[in-house]
């Protein structure tokens, strides 16, 4: 059990190798550096407690959003909103970008033209409202990170839900009413890993 933050580790390792977003670079530098502390700490490299360095956790975090801005959605970054009422606006991008570190949010999607995106949570989480978003295609891939985090998510009730996320002491739930499937239901497919955390997905 002392070799747990391992699995931090290699969830960390693999954000970096597939980070083609912002977000999954920024999320694999934070689980590598709380891994490595937590397992520095197990084997009694560190000649003090872990939680003595929380503060130096916070600084490096905030370093890491300052230079790659991944903690405001990307219509913040283009000055479509005022820096002041981004956590209450809604989102009408086609894509989602989402990224907590010790934060949170609630989100309204209005898309009508919703594609799917990338959500990372670290020690913080999102309510999302997809319920007034249009799906054009057939399908759409959420791509969800939960550590020691948490995301909840409603869609419309003409949606299915295909939940392919993994659980690492946490888990995916649908709880969801499936719809009849035709050819012309919309599949919303969630993917990632819940670790110390949870998704849920709700109609």
């Amino acid at each position: 059990f002392d070799f747990w933050p391992v699995i931090l580790i290699v969830i960390g390792a693999l954000k970096l190798a597939e980070g083609n977003r912002l977000g999954n670079y920024t999320g694999g530098v934070i689980l590598l550096g709380i891994g490595a502390a937590f397992l520095a700490s197990n084997l009694g490299v560190l000649p003090f407690p872990v939680w003595d360095l929380w503060p130096l956790l916070l600084i490096w975090i905030g370093i890491v959003l300052l230079f790659q801005r991944i903690s405001l959605p990307d219509l913040v970054r283009q000055n479509r909103w005022s820096s002041n009422d981004w956590r209450s606006a809604n989102v009408s991008a086609g894509d989602l970008n989402l990224a907590a570190v010790f934060s949170g949010g609630k989100r309204k999607i209005v898309s009508d033209d919703f594609r799917g995106g990338v959500i990372s949570a670290v020690f913080g989480g999102f309510e999302l409202d997809l319920r007034s978003a249009v799906m054009k295609t057939n399908a759409a891939v959420i791509k969800i990170d939960a550590v020691f985090g948490g995301v909840e998510m409603r869609i419309p009730e003409e949606w299915c839900a295909v939940v392919e996320g993994v659980g690492i002491f946490g888990g995916y739930s649908d709880e969801t009413l499936h719809p009849p499937m035709t050819p012309e239901t919309k599949r919303l497919i969630l993917k990632g890993g819940a670790v110390f955390g949870g998704v849920v997905v709700k109609n």
